[in-house]
């Protein structure tokens, strides 16, 4: 690399290191999968057992081991804190973005390399994703090193890359399962098809014998201990309950409309998925670089399969977001001043504008019209940063100054992230039950929960939480001499009125959940 490359990319890196760890210490663990994965690799510490998940102590079947076992070594360096728990994974964005422009750079050239980096940092979403202690942003990383090595393995023969494929679908089956085999290999096989490669010539030099011994060999051991430990409970619970369940029909109420990966990915790229259709028509029509056409493959079929999905989450279709990155670096890379009229950008900008100013306005009703949080209402506003940043935009292209444009539209959105992370977000998340209720709990005393309570309660709390299964189990648990606690769901406290000694403590709606936290105790 020239000196010039080298300070680009590493203030690139160094810009995205900053927002992907943004406060990562100051936030807590509070939502849902967040409390139940970092809780997960707490309690494997404490049990030692490092091959069986659990939750509360009991069984946890969701999501194979690998953010669980960088989640412990993270705890085992630095200590159990949100830190910890979320460092690999903000390490892991950083990596992201690196491989997307080693990638880019061989591929494309230096300027696309530089863009689809700007293009990742600039993402919300992205940042995001990368700042939660989920899977995620493990499988990401990994779903993109088996992209990128089978294309360049394609192009240049060099069986390290070939290795590097099979290694990465191997951690990506110990990170969310067989997901991350089966769409790399329906992908590979439509890209061989397009290139009229799909010939036993091809097939043996693949190496799909050894290349399945290889993931079995890295992923087997670990599926095979945990079923012995379990009598195969987990493995079952895996595969039908949350692989072939979430598929044939919506989990946890998160369903939706066939085109609803497609907005999560034009949202979750935000700012430059404003260019998402033409850069999409532009990486078609220029199929003389058939890594653009690779590329789309990738997108298409990621994000068709999660739309024929019953389950349908915004962060299912998020390993797609480094292949768009360079689809719409190659776009921007290409533009023209001539080409002003021809593309629209000018209307492309103003529909921006747009959209993040009614994102705001949503954000800002939405809190107002919450009881909990309408005091802070006004965090809502941050996200008109987006739109100052499109206002600027605009000016500077019709202004024909095309370079500051795309310049604009990143910054800006930097500056959103980093307003959002140490300014916005903690605002919303000192309110939010879990915080409030523990300065309520005196530690030393029994505490139980009654029917259900919110996960992150076990996080901080760091004990096993007994069930009181019956009415009369909590009757029972309260009538002890010495103060106790239970935590409920507001939902349940009817079946609970009139038992002599309980007090509600504290009752807190939980953020963004239809759901209220309830804090009990018998004096």
């Amino acid at each position: 690399m020239e000196k010039r490359e080298k300070f680009i990319i590493s203030l690139v890196l160094l810009i995205g290191f900053f927002e992907f760890y943004a406060n990562i210490w100051g936030l807590s663990i509070y939502s849902l999968d967040e409390a139940k994965n970092a809780t997960c690799a707490k309690e494997m510490i404490q049990r030692g057992d490092y091959i069986v998940p659990t939750f509360n102590y009991e069984l946890r079947t969701d999501k194979p081991p690998v953010h669980y076992y960088f989640m412990i070594v993270a705890y085992k360096l630095f200590g159990f804190s949100e830190f910890s728990a979320r460092f690999f994974s903000s390490l892991f964005g950083v990596l992201t973005v690196l491989i997307t422009y080693l990638f880019a750079r061989k591929t494309l050239g230096l300027e696309v390399a530089l863009l689809s980096s700007i293009v990742l940092i600039s993402s919300f979403h992205t940042v995001l994703q990368f700042h939660m202690a989920v899977p995620d942003p493990y499988l990401i990383f990994f779903l993109n090193a088996v992209f990128f090595s089978f294309y360049i393995w394609f192009k240049q023969r060099k069986e390290l890359f070939l290795y590097l494929m099979y290694a990465s679908m191997g951690i990506g089956v110990l990170t969310k399962g067989p997901v991350a085999v089966v769409l790399p290999s329906v992908i590979v096989l439509l890209y061989l098809v397009y290139m009229h490669s799909f010939d036993l010539r091809t097939l043996l030099q693949l190496k799909i014998p050894r290349g399945i011994f290889i993931i079995l060999l890295i992923s087997l051991p670990w599926y095979i201990a945990v079923g012995i430990k379990t009598d195969w409970v987990w493995v079952y619970e895996f595969i039908f309950k949350h692989n072939i369940g979430r598929f044939s029909h919506p989990m946890e109420g998160h369903g939706g409309s066939f085109l609803l990966p497609f907005i999560f990915v034009f949202v979750g790229l935000l700012p430059f998925s404003i260019f998402l259709i033409h850069g999409f028509i532009h990486a078609w029509k220029d199929k003389f670089h058939d890594v653009l056409v690779f590329l789309g493959i990738v997108s298409v079929v990621y994000i068709g399969f999660f739309s024929i999905s019953g389950t349908k989450l915004p962060n299912y279709t998020t390993p797609t977001y480094p292949a768009i990155a360079v689809i719409l670096a190659y776009f921007l890379s290409k533009i023209k001043k001539s080409d002003y009229k021809r593309t629209g950008i000018v209307w492309l900008l103003i529909l921006y504008i747009a959209i993040t100013s009614a994102i705001s306005i949503f954000v800002y009703i939405a809190l107002k019209n919450d009881n909990t949080l309408s005091h802070v209402s006004y965090v809502g506003l941050t996200f008109l940063i987006w739109t100052i940043g499109g206002v600027v935009a605009l000016i500077f292209l019709l202004r024909g100054r095309l370079k500051e444009t795309i310049i604009s539209l990143s910054v800006f959105s930097v500056i959103f992230i980093t307003v959002f992370f140490f300014f916005a977000l903690p605002k919303i998340d000192r309110e939010n039950p879990v915080v409030k209720i523990l300065p309520l709990i005196d530690k030393s005393k029994p505490i139980a929960y009654y029917k259900g309570f919110n996960p992150a309660f076990a996080f901080y709390l760091g004990t096993p939480i007994p069930k009181l299964e019956t009415v009369e189990d909590v009757k029972t648990f309260l009538s002890r001499n010495e103060r106790v606690y239970i935590l409920t769901r507001k939902k349940y406290l009817n079946k609970l009125r009139g038992i002599k000694g309980l007090k509600v403590v504290s009752m807190r709606k939980d953020l963004f959940e239809k759901t209220t936290s309830v804090l009990i105790s018998n004096k």
